[in-house]
């Protein structure tokens, strides 16, 4: 006697879990989320507050952690509007 027997879909795998991992405490994403958390702050201004080479890519890492950041554009007094990372928080 054979039964088809199936496994339960879990739901969703780990590259598709949507959950923020563990940031440690010490690095560039940290302080970058830090600094997110107090304003919305353009690549420029996190590189000129805080002691890392390129904000992009570390912005775009906790992006692809999970965490909630936009992009707005923002205007300038001259030339052309520069884009600022803006930390959506829950609640």
């Amino acid at each position: 006697m054979s039964m088809d027997m199936k496994k339960p879909d879990l739901g969703g795998g780990r590259a598709t879990s949507k959950a923020v991992s563990k940031i440690k405490p010490n690095t560039h994403q940290a302080l970058v989320l830090q600094a997110l958390h107090e304003r919305p702050m353009s690549a420029a201004e996190l590189q000129w507050a805080l002691p890392i080479a390129d904000a992009r890519a570390v912005v775009r890492d906790l992006i692809a952690k999970g965490c909630r950041i936009e992009k707005h554009k923002h205007p300038r007094a001259e030339g052309r509007p520069i884009q600022r990372y803006h930390l959506i928080t829950e609640g």
